[in-house]
């Protein structure tokens, strides 16, 4: 049996096989019987070897009479058949829930190793060419091998995401074996593409907040006195955000990939990796960018109560049946409140509106004395609707966070519905006891007067209030559809209702647009635009062609109020509200939220009274730093404050609005020119330390350029205007540096060092520091501390020994240290009788006398020689401490010289290790 491997191949994941599975114990028996030749298969793999070297991909391989049929992406098909008798052969797929699919159905066998994708254990089946049957895999590890087969007494092929290969072929010239196309290019790695770092752990962590849902509503589970719903908890449901992941390399062959995410429970990544945390809901390639969207969701109830550090998780994306594992990212979420809302007046008034919210079980009975408890027939009703005509409460609801004060939908959640029941009684407390619900009727959430019941006229539904409930529901991360709010819908049967096109708005500027830059700001506020009152006369009243006192008799409905909304947008390009206050007419509003100001006075009395709307920001606003840079021009910001008409029919609403922006650019701060190199790091040479001892430190401060004579640290404190938009500066050595010291933030000047000596001419250490702005966003930069070791070992001259003398022939290797400094002035060296510093070494230097250590180099091609080689009772050594040589040549005589060399390492505590090598050449002549 032979076996070829041909080019690369990108294609999805499937095995394709002829026959039934059966024993591999049958599959020799099988290979004998195979009586029949293969028609055609040398000149089909030669057209399959020359497509894939010219590029072309596979679209698709489907079974066929006697064989198989392969189409290209390009539109070409050919077949590989087993003879004109041959069987047809069976197709295996991965299906995306991790499964191998035989003929498009699904089987008992996972195909890939996540839990989230293929079960509970990780365990999942990958075929094996040599045996024909499945081993079982878990942790990329082979455990078991199994009798399932995959191959058959025909011709089989098989795709396990990685290498095609096609078994019991007619390879030509008589030979039947195995083919094997390796996969395309393969996934190497897979990086998180982070924009934000965590602020509790040392972790990347996403751009946009994960939100959740603690609890749902179960009408089985209630206070048995009061009925009353018993919320029940471990609903995991979250919003979706998107993470974003590089592919290396870019054109990797992902097709028909699986994702999924582990999540960290223990110290080291291991098999002991959960996969509760975050869940893939669904995920996009970027072929051209090299990356994946994944959309994403967390199960809440995952996360630690007491550590956060285990709130990490990772992307596992299994390409074929080879899994690669991102580096890990920091999770959290928050907890919000759902209510339903009327979705056309919280639209239009910009803040929430509801109905009428049932906080008790219908598990016993829902009577009109039961309804009443929450909608009472003296409630004002939500909704009018013509007596001969219909209202479609369906587009009328919808599930809104008064936390967030957003709609659900627009914070990333999905799966809601909404069904709509018509109670069968809300009786009126006159004598008849009438109920409002016999005149009306509901189909698929639309009502109309009940024409079965009024059959001679529908005017006597005029007046009636009946109520409609509407339950809504979401599914959870995992499918499971669960009540979450449930609210009663009053309606009004009128008789006659104004029609005609809405007006459109009556539209003016608080403000041209503006643009600040954050580090001008202070605690003080600064004005971002200002309506006066001449300009309120204009646009307010001058528009609606109304006096102030008259105004609010059309606007602002009963309670004459006013709508006040800041929005801005987020990193994915989603709309966040961050202010949606209500105002009222006649009263100073006067508050502030996000470091946005707002003063704003809008009378309704007598016209001498003057109306005034002033809005102002101060250094508690956002950036772009935490929201999207719109046009490079920083974080946009949209005030509206929105008067609503009360007959949009007749005038349209008053809307105000102004558009701001808020910018940092957080410029690093200049690197001291004196002792820069390059664009990014500093040099350190080393210096006295407080015991009066030379170490590799230096000053932190010492590495910045002074700005009005004020180092960095004083800069940040004292000078304005930073220190009104800044809380602190503070340095870590950046995540995974070791050697150096002191470890931890700091907050106030400082000194770096490595602790220990230093065994290389030069060490590079990553420093970063981090500004805290008073919004609470941060500025982080790093930069490079280069430290150069003081002292240099210089190679000694050679010390040469007879090689074929009587007895012991020594050498003393300590002669030829030498050790000087970057001035190549000597620090410590042989002088008489044994290695002394010199006069630079102990009054500039202030170092104690090294250690030295003496070895052979044993990769010496020569030592290797005679160490291999030299007769019993030879002696070849050097003593590690004093450097004393000693050769003693038993038996043979030399017939050439032999160089050896001897390493002196030179120790100085805590400063600096150097070698020097020194030749010892045996000679063979006297």
């Amino acid at each position: 049996m032979k076996k070829r491997v041909y080019g690369a191949l990108i294609l999805g994941s499937l095995l394709l096989t002829g026959g039934m599975v059966t024993s591999c114990s049958d599959y020799d028996d099988d290979i004998n019987s195979l009586t029949q030749r293969v028609d055609a298969i040398e000149a089909s793999v030669a057209d399959l070897k020359s497509a894939i070297e010219n590029g072309k991909t596979i679209k698709s391989v489907t079974s066929i009479e006697n064989g198989f049929e392969i189409e290209f992406s390009d539109g070409q098909k050919y077949s590989i058949k087993n003879g004109e008798n041959g069987t047809t052969g069976d197709t295996w797929t991965i299906g995306s829930d991790g499964y191998w699919y035989k003929n498009n159905n699904i089987t008992e066998w996972k195909a890939v190793g996540t839990n989230g994708a293929a079960g509970e254990n990780g365990q999942y089946y990958v075929p094996n060419t040599t045996t024909g049957c499945f081993d079982i895999y878990k942790d990329g590890e082979k455990v078991e091998s199994t009798d399932i087969s995959w191959k058959s007494g025909s011709m089989s092929a098989v795709f396990n995401g990685t290498q095609l290969t096609l078994s019991n072929v007619d390879l030509g010239n008589g030979e039947t074996g195995d083919i094997s196309f390796n996969v395309g290019v393969q996934l190497g790695s897979v990086a998180f593409i982070p924009e934000v770092v965590s602020n509790e752990v040392p972790y990347p962590t996403t751009t946009d907040e994960f939100l959740h849902l603690a609890t749902y509503l179960d009408e089985t589970k209630y206070d048995p006195t009061t009925r009353a719903f018993s919320p029940q908890a471990g609903f995991d449901k979250s919003n979706i955000i998107e993470t974003a992941y590089r592919l290396n390399p870019s054109n990797a062959n992902i097709q028909d990939a699986v994702l999924a995410f582990i999540n960290r429970q223990v110290a080291t990544r291991s098999a002991a990796d959960k996969t509760s945390l975050l869940n893939c809901a669904d995920y996009t390639w970027n072929d051209k960018e090299g990356t994946v969207s994944v959309k994403t969701t967390i199960n809440a109830s995952a996360l630690s109560t007491d550590n956060k550090e285990s709130d990490i998780a990772a992307l596992q994306v299994w390409a074929g049946q080879n899994p690669v594992t991102s580096d890990y990212i920091y999770v959290e979420s928050t907890p919000i409140d759902v209510l339903l809302a009327d979705s056309m007046a919280t639209l239009n008034a910009g803040s929430f509106k509801g109905f009428y919210p049932r906080t008790k079980s219908i598990a016993k009975g829902e009577s009109s004395d039961f309804i009443q408890e929450f909608v009472k027939l003296t409630d004002a009703t939500n909704f009018d609707f013509y007596y001969n005509g219909s209202i479609d409460l369906k587009k009328r609801a919808g599930l809104y966070s008064s936390k967030k004060g957003e709609f659900i939908s627009d914070l990333g959640f999905t799966g809601m519905s909404y069904e709509f029941s018509l109670p069968e009684e809300y009786k009126a407390k006159d004598d008849q006891n009438t109920n409002q619900q016999w005149y009306v009727k509901m189909e698929d959430g639309v009502v109309s007067v009940n024409k079965d019941h009024l059959t001679e006229s529908l005017i006597p539904a005029i007046g009636k209030t009946p109520v409609v409930r509407v339950d809504a529901f979401l599914t959870s991360n995992a499918g499971v559809k669960r009540l979450v709010a449930s609210s009663y819908i009053k309606l009004n049967i009128v008789e006659t209702i104004e029609e005609g096109e809405d007006q459109p708005d009556i539209t003016g500027n608080i403000g041209n647009e503006m643009a600040f830059a954050y580090n001008n700001l202070t605690s003080a506020t600064t004005k971002v635009g200002e309506m006066p009152w001449t300009e309120v006369n204009n646009v307010i009243y001058g528009k609606t062609n109304l006096t102030s006192k008259e105004f609010w008799k059309y606007y602002g409905g009963k309670d004459d109020v006013y709508q006040i909304q800041v929005t801005t947008t987020n990193k994915a390009g989603n709309t966040v509200t961050l202010i949606n206050q209500q105002g009222n007419a006649d009263e100073l509003v006067s508050f502030n939220n996000s470091g946005i100001y707002f003063d704003i006075r809008l009378n309704n009395v007598e016209s001498t009274e003057t109306s005034n709307i002033k809005v102002s920001i101060n250094n508690l606003v956002k950036t772009q730093n935490t929201y999207k840079d719109v046009n490079g021009k920083g974080a946009e910001y949209k005030v509206t404050i929105t008067i609503p008409s009360d007959n949009i029919k007749a005038r349209g609403n008053v809307v105000l609005t102004q558009t701001f922006y808020v910018k940092e650019t957080c410029a690093a701060f200049n690197l001291n020119p004196l002792y820069k190199e390059g664009e990014n790091t500093i040099v350190v040479k080393g210096q006295l330390n407080p015991s009066d001892k030379w170490e590799m430190s230096s000053v932190v401060s010492e590495h910045f350029e002074k700005l009005n004579g004020k180092d960095i640290f004083n800069y940040y404190a004292t000078t304005a205007p930073n220190a009104l938009t800044t809380n602190g500066l503070t340095f870590e050595w950046a995540t995974g540096v070791t050697g150096v010291t002191p470890m931890g933030e700091q907050a106030q000047d400082f000194t770096v060092a490595l602790d220990g000596a230093m065994t290389t001419a030069e060490s590079i250490k990553n420093m970063t520091y981090q500004i805290e702005l008073v919004n609470g966003e941060y500025c982080n930069y790093n930069y490079n501390i280069k430290f150069i070791n003081p002292f240099v070992g210089v190679n000694g001259n050679s010390i040469k020994v007879y090689g074929n003398g009587v007895g012991e022939n020594t050498a003393d290797v300590a002669t030829e240290v030498l050790v000087n400094d970057l001035e190549k002035d000597a620090i410590f060296h042989y002088v008489g009788t044994g290695l002394t510093l010199t006069s630079k070494a102990t009054n500039t230097y202030h170092v104690d006398k090294p250690t030295v250590k003496y070895a052979f180099d044993e990769t010496n091609a020569d030592y290797q020689t005679i160490i291999k080689n030299m007769s019993a009772g030879s002696i070849l050594n050097v003593d590690a401490s004093t450097g004393k040589f000693t050769w003693k040549n038993e038996g043979a005589r030399l017939t050439k010289d032999y160089t050896l060399h001897v390493i002196a390492t030179i120790t100085f505590a805590d400063l600096s290790e150097v070698q020097c090598v020194i030749p010892v050449v045996l000679t063979a002549e006297k």
